[in-house]
């Protein structure tokens, strides 16, 4: 299976400030974010939700979203990827690791296209509770 980083997504509770620091002071270039026409609960304010593109595609780079506690609930979720962080890989075969993960009893929390136009995503913790980020091609 064939898979690269596409984001990493960073909890921020103050978005507007750390966005000026990855810009102002990293020198990242902050992005517009691009909504899917399916997208579940993702807020879209500024204030909320920014993008620091790395310029292969319109969503890969780093992420930055305040918490939201009912982020989960609000999409049927069980895992919650507004608060805490988490790495987003990306594959070639996103059915191909559902069944790895349903074969071996993993929970998961999996959507359509959700946040990312084009994308499916699936989020689970690893062994020591890092959550992370799984998208495969819609």
């Amino acid at each position: 299976m064939s898979w690269s980083i596409h984001h990493v997504n960073l909890q921020a509770k103050d978005v507007r400030a750390t966005a000026a620091f990855y810009s102002n002071v990293l020198g990242m270039k902050e992005a517009p974010w691009a909504f899917p026409k399916t997208r579940g609960y993702l807020p879209g304010d500024p204030d909320k939700l920014a993008l620091m593109g790395d310029g292969r595609d319109s969503h890969s780079g780093l992420h930055l979203i305040a918490p939201d506690p009912e982020f989960a609930s609000k999409n049927n979720l069980i895992h919650n990827p507004s608060v805490g962080g988490h790495v987003a890989f990306q594959v070639n075969d996103l059915d191909a690791v559902i069944a790895r993960l349903t074969a071996a009893g993993v929970p998961f929390s999996v959507t359509g296209e959700f946040a990312i136009p084009g994308l499916r995503h699936v989020y689970v913790n690893d062994p020591e509770g890092n959550l992370i980020e799984i998208n495969g091609r819609v």
